[in-house]
């Protein structure tokens, strides 16, 4: 098996699962907006991560690399990709407790960003109107009945700070179907190499030839074709007209099921 045909694979499964829910109106709930928006976030990130693979420069000098630490950092974020799409439009049994996760998502980065120092005008006005928008999240919140499920601390936490998922990255893999080698390992040691962990230091010290560097590409690559896999999966459950674009590639396909039972095993 050949990594790098395997992503490509994967990569083209996703791209034609979105193109195939193509032709949403303007005026399409945010939701399903959203929903495509992770989808593409995912897709970006995994394609970059298989782009690097390929090699790259540095800038100022012109020295050849093998980028393995941003392809680590980039197979991070496709998961996180792939279990936050999970975690808003897959597992919610019911449109009001996915309409209670997807505001309680949106809601966190406003809140956040109301303490972001507005230094022009447009910037301002910008705030201000987000403002507004928080308040009419939070009565829509308020009238969703998920809301009386939390403990006041917990509402307190979700209207006023911003705290919009009440499981772990493991939790919510593992409920995805990801193995607990996945859901867990796999995701903590992606962690060191966005946090500048001493392990992803020295796992960038120690390789000293090009067959030990194109060892860790491919493992980034395996790494990636996860949610690449659970993300197209997720995708097709939601979107029918995905599922049915994604099965007319008989090899696209396969890659899929591959990849989903790999991630679900170990």
């Amino acid at each position: 098996m050949e990594i790098r045909d395997e992503t490509r694979k994967l990569v083209g499964a996703l791209s034609t699962a979105i193109d195939g829910s193509r032709g949403i109106p303007v005026d399409a709930d945010e939701r399903v907006l959203d929903a495509q928006g992770l989808a593409v976030k995912c897709l970006f990130h995994a394609s970059s991560c298989l782009a690097l693979y390929a090699g790259t420069v540095v800038a100022s000098t012109g020295t050849p690399v093998l980028d393995t630490p941003s392809m680590n950092v980039l197979a991070r974020a496709a998961i996180e990709s792939s279990l936050t799409f999970h975690y808003l439009f897959v597992a919610p049994p019911d449109a009001s407790h996915q309409e209670f996760r997807h505001l309680s998502w949106v809601l966190a980065d406003l809140l956040e960003r109301q303490a972001f120092r507005a230094t022009t005008p447009e910037h301002k006005q910008q705030l201000e109107d987000e403002a507004r928008q928080i308040e009419d999240i939070r009565s829509r919140l308020q009238a969703n009945a998920e809301l009386s499920k939390l403990s006041i601390k917990q509402q307190g936490q979700l209207l006023t700070k911003g705290k919009w998922r009440w499981r772990g990255w493991t939790d919510i893999a593992l409920d995805a179907g990801m193995s607990a080698l996945h859901a867990d390992q796999l995701y903590r040691y992606l962690c060191s190499f966005a946090h500048s962990g001493s392990l992803s230091v020295l796992q960038l010290r120690q390789p000293k030839t090009m067959d030990d560097k194109r060892a860790l590409g491919e493992g980034a690559l395996r790494t990636v074709n996860v949610p690449l896999a659970f993300m197209t999966r997720g995708y097709s459950a939601v979107f029918p007209a995905a599922s049915a674009a994604v099965a007319t590639h008989p090899t696209l396909a396969g890659a899929v099921d591959l990849w989903f039972t790999l991630g679900s095993q170990g």
